[in-house]
């Protein structure tokens, strides 16, 4: 019994001695070449030195120490890419192992490289390398599968998907911009419906200040019907309530056909727009259209019999032509228009930040607004 326990001991404590051998292998990062990608050699280097640190598989140089030690050996590392140079780096440092790479945009892709040299042997133990699709802002993101790769660590392979480049059609990896979230913004009205909307309310208007901007608030919903690398064909959906602050019943429902560019962030769309308002029929005195205070909306019973009324200029003729119009007497009925949106959509971390630009144009004039919202992308 005494032997067995023994005989345990000592393979509880050779592994335990191999694990923290292997957990106190020193390694230096250094020369990281950057071509053409959106990132220097220097923050390439501090992205690699992140990752491998976070790998908790080597005990990594600081930065700080790593100049320190260049400066005291007099070492130039400018242009140290080479296995003689980062060799001497190893040795002065006293590191195990010596990480360098590359990351270079070769047009529709970028390529990641990492390179893992052991400094005894003189010679690369660990060499991995990666095309990705063309993304700068995941570049750390590409930095890490490459990383995990070259050690043995396996990766999430929902992110391989969305990142990996790969060369054949139908394995083409989707890039999604899920801009779903809350919308809020203003809207400057244009035409004879600022008119409208600033008339006194006994001429049918609301009384507004000119020039009329109405608040904004409301959610987008969207769905991707084509997808592919940093493309996307989208049907947005777009629930708004106007004007609020001014006392109106005004929502608003957008149905856009929309393309945006999952690599940039700029989209562009249209489509129609339907919005639930008050309007009235009746008629331009002088067939003025829009002139302020010349509009008198009429009843459904006088709309019957408007033939009739003793103020036409004769008997069955009517000088005015009837016309719908927006109108605070009036009734709720569905107004109809197009809207034209271009955008772009800014990132922080995991927070998405749609910023559009939207003019939407009807019978009676239009709007011209800023919306603004966000969401939030969480990496699996």
């Amino acid at each position: 019994m005494k032997n067995l326990y023994n005989y345990l001991s000592f393979i509880l404590f050779s592994i335990a001695s191999l694990s923290f051998n292997a957990q106190s292998k020193s390694a230096a990062v250094l020369s990281v070449y950057t071509q053409s990608a959106k990132i220097s050699p220097e923050m390439a280097e501090s992205v690699l030195r992140v990752e491998m640190t976070k790998s908790e598989q080597f005990n990594v140089i600081d930065k700080l120490d790593m100049i320190e030690i260049l400066e005291e050996n007099e070492i130039d590392v400018t242009n140290c890419y080479g296995k003689k140079c980062l060799l001497r780096v190893g040795k002065s440092a006293g590191v195990d192992k010596v990480v360098t790479g590359s990351i270079e945009n070769l047009g529709k892709k970028i390529v990641v490289t990492v390179k893992i040299l052991d400094v005894d042997s003189e010679s690369y133990d660990k060499v991995a390398i990666e095309e990705f699709i063309n993304l700068d802002s995941e570049i750390q993101s590409m930095v890490k599968i490459v990383v995990n790769k070259a050690l043995g660590i396996e990766n999430s392979q929902e992110i391989l998907n969305t990142l990996v480049y790969y060369n054949q059609p139908p394995a083409t990896p989707t890039t999604y911009l899920k801009n779903n979230g809350p919308r809020m913004g203003l809207s400057y009205v244009i035409g004879n419906s600022s008119k409208i909307l600033a008339a006194p309310e006994n001429q049918g208007g609301w009384d507004l200040n000119s020039p009329v901007i109405l608040s904004q608030i409301g959610y987008q919903f969207e769905g991707a019907y084509l997808s592919a690398g940093s493309f996307q064909a989208l049907i947005e959906g777009m629930i708004f309530l106007n004007g609020i602050e001014k006392e109106m019943f005004s929502p608003s429902f957008a149905l856009l056909n929309g393309f945006r560019s999952s690599k940039n962030g700029w989209e562009f769309g249209f489509g129609p727009t339907f919005r639930l308002t008050t309007m009235a029929d009746g008629y331009y005195i002088g067939d003025t259209i829009g002139g302020n205070g010349n509009y008198k909306s009429l009843s459904d019973d006088q709309l019957a019999d408007w033939r009739l009324r003793s103020e036409w200029a004769g008997p069955g003729e009517n000088p005015h032509t009837i016309r719908t119009r927006t109108d605070k007497r009036g009734n709720v009925r569905i107004k109809t228009g197009w809207v034209w949106a271009v955008g772009k959509t800014f990132h922080s971390g995991y927070l998405n930040i749609p910023v559009n630009l939207f003019y939407s144009s009807g019978k009676e004039g239009g709007y011209i607004g800023l919306s603004v919202g966000f969401n939030i992308a969480k990496e699996n």
